[in-house]
């Protein structure tokens, strides 16, 4: 467990809208696509890493997560 001290949300929201709302998106979507093309079934162990793996190299790039700080850092 991690705790934060208090006062800190709006330092770390940079964070939720660099980090979380990417992947999050990202995973829904190559989920959705994914389900589509298996006629629903429930996906394995196996499947659910890959689907976390290549969202993480599409959504969470070093680059992208300097422009998301930047821009959201600008209006904090």
């Amino acid at each position: 467990m991690i705790t934060f001290p208090s006062h800190t949300p709006h330092v770390l929201q940079p964070l939720d809208l660099s980090y979380f709302k990417p992947f999050q998106s990202t995973f829904r979507k190559e989920r959705d696509e994914n389900m589509l093309r298996n006629n629903n079934r429930e996906p394995n162990k196996v499947t659910l890493i890959g689907w976390v793996d290549k969202t993480l190299n599409q959504s969470l790039s070093k680059q992208n997560m300097k422009v998301w700080f930047k821009t959201i850092g600008d209006g904090l």
